[in-house]
């Protein structure tokens, strides 16, 4: 019988991709975001349902009859939103007596980094899943590979050909996961309640330091790429004052601090292991960066 999952935030970065994914695998979906004709744009083979994670009653009715469901949270404004949406997502799942549900802690967590605020209450919510009674599996990704398109995160590399971020030491091995296969991941995810109980660290192939990464971001570019990190706080500080959020220059300056910490190879995921468990084919950072270029061709030859 054709399973059915729900996936919450499905126009986002992280939700379509899983949309996609799933539909390719021949799951029927039912995609949930708060603005029905951009579900209806993005994902015509899906069912369209409206929700926020502000709304139980939504949850509960996104979640009714489905086998599983896909969830991450949004970035917070307020410093209690991601416990709010957690506690509401986890009364509507129980209402509508949830099967499975695959939750991505969308970074770093876990107790193998160095302290960090960001990390604690990552790790924290990933901990209150899998104490809620719901069947869940946790996918912890490291930073995302699609952070380099945000022109907020990178507003040199285009421009000069200066990689500024990620705002770690040159010889630091950066362990990157593309949103691309999260969504392999999670989807595989979506189909296996025996893996119940589990987290695991997920990530996209091919550690590289920021040197190394320079070199493979040419092609796409278009230019020499010269790998220059920010120190932690004035990154933090650059973002905060673009969107006009202290809290977030002080959480992505916590986030980075912890993790210039780390040595050499440790921030490292065996994603061996990972493509065994989930019978996936994780692309590598040299192969999403061909995609990113095939693509951007592809819009400009339009």
């Amino acid at each position: 019988m054709k399973k059915t999952v729900a996936i919450f935030g499905s126009t986002g970065a992280q939700g379509s991709p899983v949309v996609s994914a799933a539909l390719a695998k021949g799951l029927t979906v039912r995609a949930v975001a708060r603005d029905l004709n951009k579900i209806a744009d993005r994902h015509p083979e899906a069912e369209a349902f409206s929700a926020t994670l502000d709304d139980v009653e939504a949850i509960t009715q996104a979640l009714e009859g489905v086998d599983a469901a896909f969830l991450h949270l949004p970035m917070p404004v307020g410093p209690d939103d991601a416990q709010t949406w957690l506690t509401n997502f986890m009364i509507g799942a129980k209402r509508a007596a949830l099967p499975l549900l695959v939750y991505t802690t969308s970074g770093p967590s876990g107790n193998r980094y160095p302290e960090s605020m960001m990390i604690e209450a990552s790790t924290g919510g990933m901990q209150a899943i899998m104490n809620s009674g719901i069947a869940s599996i946790v996918l912890q990704p490291s930073i995302y590979l699609e952070n380099l398109q945000s022109e907020m995160i990178v507003p040199k590399l285009h421009s000069q050909g200066i990689l500024d971020y990620p705002p770690l030491d040159a010889n630091t091995q950066i362990q990157w996961t593309s949103h691309y296969d999260q969504a392999l991941v999670a989807v595989a995810a979506l189909t296996r309640p025996d893996l119940a109980g589990n987290a695991y660290e997920i990530g996209s192939k091919g550690a590289l330091t920021g040197e190394m990464l320079a070199r493979e971001l040419e092609p796409w570019v278009g230019k020499s790429v010269t790998f220059s990190p920010l120190s932690p706080a004035d990154f933090g500080q650059r973002v905060g004052d673009a969107i006009g959020s202290p809290g977030a220059a002080f959480a992505l300056t916590d986030l980075y601090s912890s993790l210039a910490k780390m040595r050499t190879d440790e921030m490292q995921v065996n994603l061996l292991k990972i493509e065994e468990i989930f019978d996936v084919q994780l692309l590598s950072i040299k192969e999403h960066l061909a995609n990113w270029q095939a693509n951007s061709e592809s819009l400009n030859q339009s």
